[in-house]
C-alpha cells in the first residue's frame, strides 16, 4: 500500500496547488483563468474522493459476495490505477477463490455423505421441530411406503399407524411396529445443530433381517442333514448291492423251501437298494437350496421380462383349463439377475396352476405396478387360497401341502429374492384367492 499512500499525497498536493492558483488568479482579477483552474480543482477533488473510497466499495462487494455466497465476482477493473490496486485486486481474488474452494469441498462432502445414506439398508429421516424433512433416503421412503416425504405430518393420512408411533416416540427410545408385510423398528435421536433441534429417525426392517437369518439357519441345517444322510445311506446301498450279487452267484438253493427263502432275500435286498437310491436322489434334490449362485445383476425392463415369462406359459394356457393374463400397468427398470427372477416367477405361476379352484372361471393374473416409487410384480389367482393354519409355513423349506411337492419352491424363491435385495410377500385375497407380491428397490 506504499504506492497508494504516495498517490494520495501527490493528489492532495495537486489539489492544494490548484486551490492556491485559483485564489491567486482570482485576486489578480483573471476571472476566466481562475474559473478554469477551479473546474480542474473540482475534478481533482472528485477523483481523489473516488480514488480513496474505491477500497470501501471493494470491501463492500467482497462482504456481499460472502453473505450471499456469490463467488463468481472478480476484482480487476482498476488494475490500471497503479500497482497497489493491482496487488489489492489479486489478494481479493485469492480470498474469493478460497471461499469458492471451501464451498465446493463442502458440497462435495455433503454429496458423498448423501450418496452413502442413500445406499445403506437402514431407513434414515432427518426432520426439524416443525416436522419438515431435511434428509430422507430411499430405504426410508420404501419402508414408509411414500414416494417423497416432505413433512412427517404427511404420514398422518397415508400411514396413520406409523405416525402414531413417531408422534409418541421420545428421543432415545425404540419401538417395534408389526404391519401386514413388515416388522419395523423405530428409534429417534435428537441433536442440536447450529441452534436448531434436529430429530434423526432410524427405521429397521426386522422381518427381512429375520428372514435372512432363518434362511441361513435352514441352509446350514440342510447341509448337515444331507451330509449325514448321504454318509449313512451310501454304505447301506453298497452293501445291499454286494449282498444281492453274493446271493445270485454263491447261494444255490436245492429245495423248494430254500428257493423261496432266497427269492425273498433277493427281493428284500432289491427293495433296500431301491429305497436307498431313492433317499439319495431325494437328498440330492435339495442341493440347489444350499448352492444358489450369487446373482449376476443387470438393468432390465420389467415389461420385457414378463413377456418372456408369458411366452414360456403359452403352451399351458393353450390347454384352456385356466386363464393366464399379463397386465403391464407400469413399465420400470429393475437391477436384478434376470434368470433368477424368471425362475421365481415360473415357480409362483406354476404353483398357481396347481392350486385348487372351485369357481367357474379360474384365472391367474400377473401385473406390474409402480406406486409411491415402489416397484412390484403381483401374481394373483382366484383359487381357494392357502388355509389359515399353514400360511405362516409356506416359506419354510421342505414344507408342502402337495402330495408330490418337494417343499423348496417358495423357500427357494424367497432366498433368490433376498440375494437380489428384493422381497416376496404373501397376501390372502377376499373372498378367495392368493396374491404373491415381488417388491424391488
Amino acid at each position: 500500500m506504499k504506492n497508494f499512500g504516495v498517490s494520495i499525497l501527490l493528489r492532495i498536493s495537486l489539489i492544494l496547488l490548484l486551490a492556491l492558483g485559483t485564489t491567486y488568479f482570482f485576486t489578480q482579477k483573471y476571472y476566466a483563468f481562475s474559473f478554469s483552474i477551479f473546474i480542474v480543482f473540482l475534478i481533482s477533488g472528485y477523483t481523489l474522493f473516488h480514488y480513496v473510497t474505491s477500497l470501501n466499495r471493494k470491501m463492500k462487494r467482497l462482504f456481499e459476495s460472502i453473505q450471499y455466497q456469490d463467488f463468481a465476482i472478480t476484482f480487476k477493473a482498476d488494475n490500471k490505477m497503479g500497482k497497489s490496486f493491482k496487488d489489492l485486486n489479486s489478494d481479493l481474488n485469492a480470498v474469493i477463490s478460497s471461499f469458492n474452494q471451501v464451498r465446493s469441498e463442502r458440497e462435495a462432502t455433503l454429496h458423498f455423505i448423501n450418496a452413502i445414506i442413500q445406499q445403506i439398508n437402514v431407513g434414515i429421516v432427518s426432520y426439524n421441530t416443525l416436522g419438515e424433512v431435511e434428509i430422507s433416503n430411499q430405504t426410508a421412503n420404501k419402508l414408509l411406503r411414500v414416494y417423497r416425504l416432505k413433512n412427517i405430518n404427511d404420514l398422518k393420512a397415508e400411514q396413520p399407524h406409523i405416525f402414531e408411533v413417531l408422534e409418541s416416540l421420545k428421543p432415545g427410545e425404540s419401538r417395534l411396529l408389526t404391519l401386514e408385510d413388515n416388522d419395523l423398528s423405530f428409534s429417534i435421536t435428537e441433536i442440536q445443530m447450529r441452534g436448531r433441534r434436529i430429530r434423526l429417525l432410524a427405521i429397521h426392517n426386522i422381518r427381512s433381517e429375520l428372514q435372512i437369518k432363518e434362511l441361513e439357519a435352514w441352509q446350514n441345517l440342510t447341509k448337515v442333514l444331507r451330509h449325514e444322510i448321504m454318509n449313512s445311506v451310501t454304505p447301506i446301498v453298497s452293501l445291499a448291492e454286494t449282498m444281492r450279487d453274493i446271493v445270485n452267484d454263491e447261494i444255490k438253493p436245492t429245495t423248494a423251501t430254500e428257493i423261496e427263502s432266497v427269492n425273498d432275500l433277493k427281493e428284500a435286498l432289491v427293495t433296500v437298494q431301491k429305497r436307498g437310491l431313492g433317499i439319495m436322489k431325494f437328498v440330492n434334490a435339495y442341493r440347489e437350496f444350499t448352492s444358489i449362485p450369487l446373482p449376476s445383476k443387470t438393468h432390465i425392463e420389467v415389461t420385457d421380462l414378463l413377456k418372456r415369462v408369458e411366452g414360456i406359459f403359452a403352451p399351458k394356457v393353450a390347454e384352456g383349463n385356466i386363464k393366464l393374463s399379463f397386465d403391464y400397468d407400469a413399465d420400470f427398470e429393475i437391477f436384478i439377475d434376470q434368470d433368477q427372477l424368471e425362475q421365481v416367477l415360473i415357480n409362483i405361476i406354476k404353483n398357481a396352476f396347481e392350486a385348487n379352484y372351485t369357481c367357474d372361471s379360474p384365472e391367474i393374473s400377473v401385473r406390474s405396478k409402480l406406486k409411491n416409487g415402489i416397484k412390484t410384480i403381483e401374481i394373483l389367482d382366484n383359487g381357494t387360497g392357502v388355509p389359515l393354519d399353514i400360511r405362516e409355513k409356506i416359506f419354510i423349506p421342505f414344507f408342502t401341502s402337495k402330495k408330490l411337492g418337494s417343499g423348496i419352491g417358495l423357500s427357494l424363491s424367497r432366498q433368490i429374492m433376498a440375494l437380489n435385495d428384493a422381497k416376496i410377500n404373501y397376501q390372502s385375497i377376499s373372498p378367495q384367492g392368493t396374491a404373491f407380491i415381488l417388491e424391488f428397490i
